[in-house]
């Protein structure tokens, strides 16, 4: 939804959020794009990270665990 309004109504959207899932989605919607989808990520060290989420996603730690216990939970249900 925001990224529908954000591109009819020409603006740009900040968000924050901790989320794999939410960050996942944006750079789904990032690969549909042709402008940038910037995404600043911080580290432990309290580095920020700038990338366009074109380009893959973030080196972060947060997501790091995400997607481990994503995956341990999918081994254990299967």
């Amino acid at each position: 939804m925001l990224d529908k309004i954000s591109e009819e109504m020409g603006i740009q959207i900040f968000i924050s959020s901790h989320s794999y899932f939410v960050i996942k989605k944006l750079f789904l919607i990032a690969l549909k794009r042709t402008n940038y989808v910037t995404c600043i990520s911080f580290g432990k060290d309290r580095r920020a990270q700038v990338c366009d989420l074109h380009d893959g996603m973030p080196e972060n730690s947060i997501i790091d665990t995400s997607i481990r216990l994503y995956e341990q939970e999918i081994e254990e249900v299967l």
